[in-house]
């Protein structure tokens, strides 16, 4: 027989049924059941500290799921505008580390000067060559320039190359990368990963009418929030290769 523990107490059960947002109801989801029948069941209740009986607000789960799919859809568009800038990106350097391990924003900062031109500002110029050093062994091929003779000098600038077909068609190309690493990934933002958190979650619930129908629920949150990544992927694809 189920001892009378609950997670929540008897008094507050009326307000939180009274209060439900949509049709779910509280799941009593009945844990380590005594198996020695009435009579010993009741012989043993007292001392059987582990029969318990979960309360269970399936709501909950699709409040949860939302709230990630929120923000993973918010961080795909981030990730999306970023790749959009490409070289363009103020950021770009953001993540270059000096030989000696100091952080390229530790000394120098990135600003744009129109659509074909980055300016990089070093704090101390003792640490101009540093920096021109660690752009041209970043990879990205780009080259700083100084802006005058002056040796003193602590600001360059780094003109963009032209923006061709090849070059717009491999930025739609890692637009495609991010997109299916938000969408079905085994990153912890992946949409895909989400969903299967939670439908693991429900899978060890009682399973009753409402648990079946919060699945169909999140199921259906899922797939909306499928088309809603999809589409901030085609609206920059749109812009890049049109621009």
């Amino acid at each position: 027989m189920l001892s009378r523990t609950l997670p929540l107490t008897v008094t507050r059960l009326p307000s939180l049924l009274t209060h439900r947002q949509i049709h779910y109801s509280l799941i009593l989801n009945a844990k380590n059941k005594n198996k020695h029948g009435n009579e010993k069941g009741k012989k043993n209740n007292k001392n059987d500290k582990d029969d318990t009986v979960d309360i269970v607000d399936v709501q909950q789960y699709l409040t949860q799921a939302k709230t990630k799919f929120d923000k993973s859809l918010i961080l795909h568009e981030v990730k999306l505008n970023e790749c959009k800038q490409g070289k363009s990106n103020v950021h770009i350097f953001d993540s270059l580390t000096l030989p000696n391990g100091t952080k390229f924003t530790d000394i120098a900062t990135t600003t744009q000067k129109g659509k074909n031109m980055l300016l990089v500002s070093v704090f101390d110029p003792k640490d101009v060559k540093k920096i021109t050093s660690c752009i041209l062994a970043s990879g990205l091929n780009l080259t700083p320039e100084k802006m005058s003779n002056d040796p003193q000098e602590q600001m360059f600038k780094i003109t963009l190359p032209p923006r061709t077909k090849e070059s717009r068609l491999q930025q739609v190309k890692d637009l495609k990368q991010i997109f299916e690493g938000f969408k079905s990934s085994n990153s912890n933002y992946s949409l895909g990963v989400i969903r299967r958190d939670y439908m693991n979650k429900l899978k060890k619930i009682q399973q009753n009418d409402d648990v079946k129908r919060c699945v169909k629920d999140l199921e259906a949150l899922h797939k909306d929030y499928v088309n809603k990544l999809q589409e901030q992927f085609k609206h920059v694809e749109k812009n890049i290769m049109s621009s």
